[in-house]
């Protein structure tokens, strides 16, 4: 078998065999990345170029491994298959580039897309806007402080100083929605 293989690739023209040495190449970076990706060895900081010389390295930039591997990856088997196709070599150096940049912009998309999708889990008070609660201290009417509420937000429970905005007073275990984040420990609420 390897040396059907080795016969193949000796039969290929040589601009042929660099397209595909190029995509072969990339093929087994790519491999690579993806099994310390599902091990958990993957790190942008050792695996994307350095920020001091300057390019966007934070793992969705155009300039990290990964979208440079999938660029290499569409131009190497592309520009391949389009020499094996019959067509002159500008022309398999343009379907290259093409399908290079094509496959370049999907990974960088798709990068953007998943970091856009991780959370840090902090829990900020600006969280709590709309969102309802029970009175835990009672609140004074028109804006009097020394009330507290409890809110449910983000899988979390939090307890607030409170403000109310109507002119009554409202218990302990009343039912209460934040209308507005006056500071960062401070809502205003109103009565359900």
């Amino acid at each position: 078998m390897v040396s059907s293989i080795v016969e193949l690739w000796s039969g290929l023209p040589a601009a042929q065999q660099v397209f595909f040495g190029i995509g072969l190449i990339a093929g087994v970076v790519s491999l690579i990345l993806g099994v310390m990706a599902a091990v958990g060895l993957e790190h942008h900081d050792v695996v994307d170029l350095p920020e001091s010389i300057g390019w966007d390295s934070g793992g969705g930039g155009i300039f990290s491994v990964k979208p440079l591997t999938g660029f290499l990856l569409g131009f190497g088997w592309a520009g391949g298959i389009a020499l094996g196709s019959g067509l002159g070599i500008l022309a398999a150096i343009a379907i290259a580039v093409g399908s290079g940049l094509l496959v370049m912009g999907l990974v960088v998309a798709l990068l953007r897309l998943i970091l856009g999708m991780r959370s840090d889990g902090t829990a900020r008070i600006s969280d709590t806007l709309h969102e309802s609660g029970t009175v835990y201290v009672s609140l004074l009417p028109s804006r009097q402080p020394g009330g507290q509420v409890t809110v449910h937000f983000r899988g979390r429970q939090e307890t607030f100083q409170a403000l109310n905005t109507s002119n009554r007073p409202i218990p302990s275990g009343e039912r209460v929605r934040v209308v507005e984040v006056l500071d960062s420990q401070t809502v205003l609420v109103e009565p359900l």
